[in-house]
């Protein structure tokens, strides 16, 4: 009886994270990589709340910012290049 509950409770909590887990965006990967940059290099464009001017500012300053934040925004650069190509 418990090693069936176990399984069940095992069962349950992967099929919970499996429906939670949704990819990461590459866009949630720059925002994670790049938020101590765009703190440090866009806050006046943060305090604006306006995403496009943010961005602008990010790509304006993106050679001082960490390696971490550069990997990321090529990522999504690369991912958006070939999303247009697809359609």
């Amino acid at each position: 009886m418990r090693v069936k509950m176990l399984r069940i409770v095992l069962i349950l909590g992967a099929s919970a994270l499996l429906l939670s887990a949704a990819p990461v965006s590459a866009q949630d990967n720059v925002r994670e990589a790049c938020m101590p940059d765009i703190v440090k290099y866009c806050s006046a464009e943060l305090g604006t709340f306006n995403r496009e001017n943010v961005r602008a500012c990010l790509i304006k300053n993106i050679k001082k910012t960490s390696p971490a934040c550069q990997k990321a925004a090529k990522a999504r650069r690369d991912a958006e290049r070939a999303k247009t190509r697809s359609n």
